[in-house]
C-alpha cells in the first residue's frame, strides 16, 4: 500500500498560499501597514510558527488561525472578528487550490496496478478532506489519517504505525511519500514504513531515504496490493 502527503506533494499548497495571501493583501491592503511582498513573507512565516503549535497540541486549529490574524491586524481584535477575516483569507485560499501535474496519471497507474492507496496528513480531518474533494481526487484513496483524528502528527511513529494498523496494510511492506525529509520520509522510516523523499526542487542530500523527483516515478516501485 502507498500512502500518500497532501501539501506540496499532492496539492501545490505553497503556490495556493502564496496567491491567496497576495489576494488578501489586495483586499486589505488599506488596513495594512506593509507591503505586498512584506505581508506575503509574513504569513508564511506566521503560518508555520502557529501551524506547528496546533500540531503540539499548544492551541486548536482555530486558535491558530487566530493568532495569525491577531499578530497581523492587532490583538485588538476579538476572537469572532478575527476568525471573520480569516475566513475571507480561506476563500481566497481554496480558490486556488490545484494539483501537481505528475498526481492525477500517476495516482491512476497505481490504481489500475491494483495497489491500495492511502493519504497520511498533518491537519485538520476536515480541511484536508475538502482539498481532496474540491481538486478531485479523494476517490483514489482508501483511507485518510490525519494528526487530527490519530491524535499525534508526523514525524511521530504513532501516525505511520496507526494508520498501517487501521488500513489493515503491513507495515514494513507500505510506501509513505512525502516532500518532507525529516517529517515524512525519514520519519516513516523509523516508523518501520518505507520512506520516499518527493524532492521537487532536488535539493542535495545524503540522508539514505529513497529519493524521487516525479510521481510518476512511483509507478515503477515494488509495493504490496
Amino acid at each position: 500500500m502507498i500512502f500518500f502527503d497532501i501539501d506540496a506533494t499532492l496539492l501545490d499548497h505553497e503556490s495556493a498560499e502564496k496567491k491567496g495571501a497576495i489576494d488578501f493583501y489586495k483586499k486589505y491592503a488599506d488596513e495594512l501597514e506593509c507591503s505586498e511582498n512584506e505581508l506575503v513573507d509574513m504569513w508564511f512565516e506566521l503560518s508555520k510558527k502557529y501551524f506547528e503549535k496546533f500540531l503540539s497540541n499548544e492551541l486548536t486549529f482555530q486558535e491558530q488561525r487566530r493568532f495569525r490574524i491577531k499578530d497581523i491586524f492587532g490583538y485588538h481584535l476579538n476572537d469572532l472578528q478575527a476568525d471573520n477575516i480569516f475566513n475571507n483569507y480561506l476563500i481566497l485560499y481554496k480558490r486556488n487550490w490545484s494539483v501537481f501535474e505528475d498526481v492525477v496519471p500517476c495516482l491512476v497507474a497505481l490504481k489500475q496496478q491494483g495497489i491500495r492507496l492511502g493519504v497520511i496528513s498533518n491537519g485538520n480531518y476536515q480541511q484536508q478532506f475538502e482539498k481532496l474533494e474540491s481538486v478531485g481526487i479523494d476517490h483514489y484513496f482508501e483511507h485518510i489519517f490525519t494528526s487530527s483524528e490519530i491524535g499525534v502528527a508526523k514525524p511521530n511513529p504513532s501516525i505511520f504505525q496507526k494508520a498501517c494498523m487501521q488500513a489493515k496494510a503491513q507495515l514494513r511492506k507500505s510506501i509513505y511519500v512525502g516532500d518532507r525529509l525529516e517529517t515524512d520520509a525519514i520519519g516513516s522510516n523509523k516508523a518501520g514504513m518505507v520512506g520516499v523523499w518527493l524532492n521537487r526542487k532536488k535539493h542535495k542530500s545524503n540522508s539514505g531515504v529513497k529519493v524521487i523527483h516525479s510521481l510518476l516515478e512511483l509507478t515503477s516501485i515494488e509495493t504490496e496490493r
